[in-house]
């Protein structure tokens, strides 16, 4: 008895002892390499949710249970550091750690054209992207990449069809009828950007769709002249440095990842079914004092009222429905990378394929790449950089051209088929889709060789000869409609060859002298480009199983080829003193052969200096400032993006008269033509506070182009259509702003990362030419206005309804009364030239449109921009990024018969809000079955939208190490989940015409015409190395 009475009063005593017993304390201060205390440093137990951080001066203070633990510390902007530690009860020990500074953070190596900056020595205004900034979700395309993460750069997407391409725009749209693109650079190659494909379901062709985005080691975008103008006349419109990855020495490290998932479009339009759009039809009749519809009324070629209420009452036809399905994406990539002290590789290939959310739309490609350096001496070191990709694009028709766009204007009362089984209607959507066939194929290969030469210690030479080599292939056929009389299947063969090489040559001295670093580059760049197309048309088979051109009955084809060059010098002096102040110089000098031989070279100067202020002996005060620096440059550069050859006019050969073969003159020739001209004034505040927690910038910007490249028209009776001048002017000047937060640092992480730019486009002079001038296609679309940004929508100003019916005053174009006129109850009311009201039956001057536009809404935004949150918490990261676009107006066009023109076209729900006398307090005009061009339908276009969300989980090392894994994540991925608009159309995001090396494609902002809507995808994926 007295030993259980022994044991039980011990195990009390041990348990309370326990219960009390004393932690240990670990204290102690983080400083950095300059003896300045860390604020915000984290420090956690290693393996354990146990940290804390470092107050104002660096101190800290930790407890935890008695026992061997390994401490981390980290900060932004440092290189982490691991320490053992001992706790022991009731003890308190001192632990000082010194963190130095991540030289790839602090003093981040940037690219800046023929070389490479640190990022504090940097000048110019240039936006990095790098993989750690995306994320690691599902990235398809690289301008994903970039969009929403980059502050002055817009980037739209065309639509959400697989293999779609994106507009960028740097700072603005910065020409009229020239190119209005960036350039495009990647591993040193200027890339081949543009519309190859003339043909209807043709795309523009997207310099960088054929990359890889797992390939990608960083995006650099030069903004400002002083970064542009190394690249001379190209420069005007931004310049996009694309670095691909390179190899690391050490044990060959595999990288797999594979994601999967579905797509679908980002909305769909609500229209009437078919039970509403006959009562729709019903109820004019009524309030228009008509008769009503009887049983063998025909409401549609051959369709009786009877015929329509039978198939509304099984539920008509939803024609969308018959276009739009849920797709498959599917990506999988690999990658090895390794080397030894000689040698280093990344060997990576990709296959990506898609099954858009249109009904026979379907995109693959494969891409691999094969990156080598070589060290072949202490001396010499020799490399390539080897890109493939193969890609095969089913398309399929939209907007005007049919597909989507006639299906969404198909009456939901039709039928799909006839009775026996044939389509009902010609112009059937479904049998064009069941009928109608295009593919292209595309081969291209952007590949370099290259040799870096230490001539001796402060002076090396680097050579690099690159090829952007591009084979297109597009098939096209066309079944026979067999019941259209004289109906015959066509087919198209069009071949693409671009083949442009690209040398570049320089030597760079980087010399330091005491306080003193001075870094020259002194070389030149040559280019040629030659592009061959041939096409071949084939008609009139003799059976529907011979689909090849060359087969047909009748045929006819064309061929071109057309070619460039560019011949240029460059130099650039880099000046640092005392760490401090920085000045850059440099000039470029371009031969085009676009132009004659007196304007063939153009001189691009720019100047830029930059003083960080933070390394002031009177800032040393100042303890929460890490950062400060003041920069701003101001340069020339140039755009030449035309046809080439333009200077000489050009003729056309073609057998279009009688069958005869001839030459016609096409444009007239204009050996004065020279360069587009753009200067630039940039000014920009770069800060840190808080050892950088919070980071940021903060610019100006000034952009004046004169000379403009413009396609300016001639009469008829010239014999040509038109000559390329310099005329004009035009500005873009704005505001950018940078913002980046560590907002937590200890176990639970949270970074985040916001920019926002603003923009002011405004075409100054256009040497007299009228709106009309620049146009891009039909009424409503964007024109040139002076005083307006370029795509300004030119427009009839809508000005309400006729409550009732009375009698309004008719004017002449001086704004006299000249008439009187009756005018109904619901009827549209428009504002004239001088303000007065007009109907479109009797408008002012006898002209509806041509005298009465007025330029309305704005084609582009006020302001756009995105916001990124990064948070991860021990094993699990999630992160999303939001986009926004602020101030733009679209012209929907389409939405002016699908709002009123009820016995043709299908009909939004909208149109119930017309007037009618059942609705007399509406806005809306009455249905009268007229499509009036008005800014009636130029609506806000601003949005938001949640562009991605991804949420993983990273197994730990432990098991990594048990699986012989380096690493092992799996994660779910969302893009365009979820949009915020007041956009009535399917979506806020559009572009009318993707081309943007063309007038059409810089002025095309204002509207869509039967748009297809962006995608929005939901994946899964698993990454994991070893």
């Amino acid at each position: 008895m007295k030993s259980v009475k022994f044991l039980l009063i011990f195990s009390i005593l041990t348990l309370s002892l326990n219960t009390f017993a004393q932690k240990g304390k670990i204290i102690g201060k983080v400083i950095d390499s300059k003896n300045e205390p860390v604020f915000m440093a984290s420090i956690v137990i290693e393996g354990s949710g146990i940290g804390t951080a470092t107050d104002f001066d660096g101190n800290y203070s930790l407890e935890a249970d008695p026992g061997n633990y390994t401490l981390v510390f980290s900060f932004i902007g440092y290189t982490s550091q691991k320490q053992k530690a001992e706790v022991i009860e009731g003890k308190t020990i001192t632990m000082n750690v010194t963190l130095k500074e991540d030289i790839l953070m602090l003093d981040e190596a940037v690219v800046v054209g023929y070389g490479r900056r640190q990022k504090r020595d940097v000048t110019g205004s240039i936006a990095t992207i790098k993989p750690s900034d995306i994320g690691d979700g599902a990235v398809t395309t690289v301008e994903q990449t970039m969009q929403g993460r980059a502050s002055g750069v817009q980037i739209t997407s065309a639509n959400g069809i697989a293999g779609s391409p994106m507009k960028v725009n740097i700072r603005g749209n910065s020409s009229i009828s020239a190119g209005s693109e960036p350039l495009y650079v990647i591993d040193g190659i200027p890339v081949t950007t543009g519309d190859l494909s003339p043909g209807s379901l043709g795309s523009k062709t997207s310099a960088l769709a054929d990359l890889n985005p797992a390939d990608i080691e960083s995006i650099e975008i030069l903004k400002d002249a002083a970064s542009a103008a190394i690249y001379g006349s190209r420069g005007s419109n931004g310049v996009v440095l694309i670095s691909t990855k390179k190899g690391k020495e050490g044990k060959t490290k595999f990288s797999v990842g594979y994601y999967s998932g579905i797509v679908n479009a980002t909305k769909k339009l609500d229209f009437l079914d078919a039970k509403e759009h006959l009562a729709l039809r019903d109820s004019v009749l009524v309030w228009s004092g008509q008769e009503p519809e009887s049983k063998e009324t025909e409401v549609y070629s051959n369709w009786t009222r009877a015929q329509a209420d039978s198939l509304a009452e099984l539920g008509g036809t939803d024609w969308i429905d018959k276009f739009i399905r849920t797709g498959v994406v599917q990506d999988l990539n690999l990658s090895a990378t390794g080397g030894n002290e000689k040698t280093i590789f990344y060997i990576g290939g990709t296959y990506h394929k898609e099954k858009g959310f249109l009904v026979g739309n379907d995109y693959e490609r494969i891409n691999g790449r094969i990156n080598i350096e070589n060290k072949a001496t202490n001396a010499l070191t020799i490399g390539t950089n080897i890109g493939l990709s193969f890609s095969n694009n089913k398309r399929v028709p939209t907007g005007d051209d049919g597909g989507l766009g006639w299906a969404q204007q198909m009456l939901p009362y039709l039928p799909i088929y006839n009775n026996d089984g044939t389509y009902f209607l010609d112009n059937n959507p479904v049998w064009q889709l069941e009928n109608t066939h295009f593919k292209a194929s595309v081969f291209r290969t952007v590949s370099n060789l290259f040799a870096d030469l230490k001539i001796y210690k402060d002076l090396s030479y680097r050579s690099e000869y690159g090829i952007d080599v591009l084979n297109q292939i597009e098939t096209e056929f066309n079944f026979r409609n067999i019941q259209v009389e004289n109906s015959m299947s066509d087919a198209w063969d069009r071949r693409t060859t671009v083949y442009n090489w690209n040398t570049n040559n320089y030597f760079t001295y980087n010399k330091t002298i005491k306080e003193h670093d001075i870094i020259f580059n002194l070389g030149n760049s040559m280019q040629h480009s030659s592009t061959k197309q041939v096409g071949l048309h084939g008609w009139n088979f003799p059976n529907d199983y011979f689909t090849t051109p060359a087969t047909a009955s009748e045929k006819d084809g064309y061929g071109y080829e057309t070619e460039f060059g560019f011949v240029s010098y460059f130099f650039r002096a880099n000046y640092k003193l005392k760490d401090k102040y920085l000045a850059t110089l440099s000039i470029r000098t371009d031969g085009s052969s676009r132009f004659g031989d007196e304007n063939k070279y153009g001189w691009f100067p720019a100047l830029s200096a930059g003083w960080i202020i933070s390394d002031e002996k009177f800032m040393e005060s100042i303890k929460q400032i890490s950062f400060l620096k003041l920069r701003s440059s101001y340069g020339f550069t140039g755009n030449a993006n035309i046809g080439d050859l333009s200077y000489l006019g050009y003729y056309s050969i073609n057998n279009g008269y009688n069958g005869q073969s001839g030459i016609s003159p096409n444009t007239l020739g204009n050996p004065e033509l020279s360069w587009e001209k753009a200067k630039q004034l940039d000014l920009t505040l770069e800060y840190g506070i808080f050892q950088n927690k919070i980071s940021g910038s903060a610019t100006y910007y000034n952009k004046i182009t004169t000379d403009m490249l413009m396609l300016i028209s001639l009469p008829p009776s010239s014999g040509y259509s038109g000559i390329w001048r310099n005329v004009g002017k035009m500005s873009n000047k704005g505001f950018e702003f940078t913002l980046s937060t560590k907002n937590l640092n200890k176990a639970f992480k949270w970074s985040t990362d916001f920019n926002i730019s603003f923009n002011k486009n405004k075409v100054i002079d256009v040497n007299g030419l009228p709106p009309d001038a620049f146009e891009s296609g039909q009424p409503g679309e964007g024109r040139v206005v002076v005083g307006y940004p370029v795509g300004q929508a030119y427009l009839v100003e809508y000005a309400g309804v006729q409550k009732q019916d009375g009698t309004l005053y008719q004017y002449d174009n001086s704004g006299s009364i000249i008439d009187t006129f009756n005018v109904v109850a619901g009827t549209a009311l428009y504002y004239d030239i001088n303000g007065n009201i007009m109907t479109k039956d009797h408008p002012t001057g006898g002209d509806f449109y041509t005298l009465n536009r007025v330029p309305k809404g704005k084609p582009s935004p006020d302001f756009v921009g995105g916001i990124t949150n990064n948070f991860s918490y021990k094993n699990i990261d999630f992160s999303f990024l939001v986009s926004f676009v602020y101030g733009n107006t679209l012209y929907d066009d389409p939405a002016k018969r699908q709002l009123g023109d009820y016995t043709r076209i299908a009909q939004r729900k909208e149109v119930m809000d017309a007037w009618s006398p059942s609705n007399p307090d509406s806005d809306k005009p009455a249905i009268f079955n007229e499509a009036v061009n008005s800014d009636l339908y130029l609506y806000d276009a601003s949005f938001i939208r949640l562009r991605s969300v991804t949420i993983g989980y990273r197994l730990s090392e432990k098991y990594c190490k048990k699986f012989k894994l380096g690493s092992f994540r799996i994660y779910i991925s969302g893009t365009n989940l979820l949009t915020y608009t007041k956009y009535p159309g399917w979506d806020p995001e559009v572009l009318r015409n993707v081309d943007t090396n063309s007038q059409a494609g810089n002025i095309s902002f204002a509207g869509p015409s039967f748009q297809t809507p962006q995608v929005k995808t939901f994946t899964a994926g698993i990454q994991f190395t070893f």
